[in-house]
């Protein structure tokens, strides 16, 4: 009896070895009873991506300033309607604590600032700077179209100021490399790559659709003209949203924001006119009326009832240097070349025959 239990006993253990990477104890209680008692050993792999310290980081912004990030911004201050729309792009909005009075997209921020969480810091032309200097931000973005006066005032102040180009950029391409500018100083790169990407991709769909149809003379007025016909001429990006919309612009053979005579408008015969109005329907009905009973008449955007005032988020959507440019440019497509597109069908696009 003895030996088949020892038998069945050697059996268990020449499996167990046969196994491997056991270590056996053997402690004999009796004859017949052996308690085995054995040790595994786990490997485990554990892979950590550890992200080099980009901290202090030294940009070069706008105005080709050499600006000096000293650690990860976690309190920003935004100056202009489009800059505020960039950092929410961005998914930095939670790092935003003051706007200017006019941002007003996303939704969001108009809903943070009635809770308190986002402070005002006034006018886009004449922000507060001793609300600013208060709230103690860890970096401000401005608009160096805008706030370019107020350069050495920000220095004097000890605000740390990155400029893009905002309301100065010429190009689309300004547009996007504001975006890029702004991603680098908060290490948020791959984000701002992924919009870009998206942005760009966009505006491609409708270049394509645009290409081989007929360029259509176009006239922005920024205001009813009884203010004067303020348009937009070369060197501004409104002027290549234009061109990249099937547009031509009647103003371009001039440079930046310029007023036109009415001689000048009649003569080049805009074949579309397209106002821009902080204001309500009702205003923009005026507009439209005002525009009919006047010498424009004789222009053809008049005569073929092409002329549309836009207002509220149609207004801010193409006068604005931001992330929604490629809305912009589809926007302006559906006015310029309703036939490629469709019109637009919008309430805050006001046309004669609407």
């Amino acid at each position: 009896m003895r030996v088949k239990n020892v038998s069945v006993i050697i059996a268990i253990l020449i499996v167990l070895l046969l196994g491997g990477g056991l270590t056996l104890y053997w402690h004999a209680l009796t004859p017949a009873t052996v308690t085995i008692t054995y040790t595994t050993t786990v490997t485990e792999t554990v892979t950590q991506t550890i992200s080099p310290k980009i901290y202090p980081l030294t940009i070069v912004d706008a105005l080709g300033r050499q600006v000096v990030i000293s650690s990860e911004p976690l309190r920003v201050i935004s100056l202009s309607p489009s800059i505020t729309e960039i950092l929410f792009s961005l998914n930095l909005g939670s790092r935003v604590i003051a706007v200017d009075s006019f941002s007003n997209y996303p939704p969001e921020v108009i809903e943070l600032k009635d809770k308190g969480v986002i402070q005002d810091i006034g006018g886009f032309w004449s922000p507060d700077l001793e609300k600013i200097v208060a709230l103690a931000p860890d970096v401000i973005i401005a608009d160096s179209g805008a706030h370019m006066k107020f350069k050495d005032k920000f220095e004097e102040l000890g605000l740390n100021v990155v400029f893009i180009r905002g309301g100065a950029a010429v190009t689309v391409e300004d547009i996007l490399l504001d975006i890029m500018l702004v991603a680098k100083v908060f290490n948020v790169e791959d984000n701002g790559a992924k919009l870009i990407q998206n942005i760009s991709e966009q505006l491609l769909t409708v270049e394509e659709k645009v290409k081989k149809a007929n360029k259509v003379k176009t006239l922005i007025l920024l205001g009813p003209p009884s203010l004067g016909l303020w348009t937009v001429g070369s060197g501004k990006f409104l002027n290549d949203i234009i061109y990249r919309a099937g547009g031509i612009n009647i103003a371009e053979k001039y440079y930046g924001w310029i007023q036109l005579s009415l001689e000048e408008v009649i003569s080049a015969d805009p074949e579309v006119i397209i106002v821009l109005v902080m204001g309500t329907a009702e205003d923009a009905k005026a507009v439209i009326n005002e525009i009919v009973n006047s010498e424009l008449s004789e222009t053809s955007a008049v005569k073929n009832g092409r002329v549309y005032v836009l207002i509220g988020e149609a207004d801010d959507i193409v006068s604005r240097p931001g992330p929604r440019v490629a809305k912009a440019t589809l926007l302006l497509a559906k006015i310029i070349h309703p036939d490629i597109f469709g019109e637009p069908e919008r309430p805050d696009v006001i046309s004669m025959g609407g």
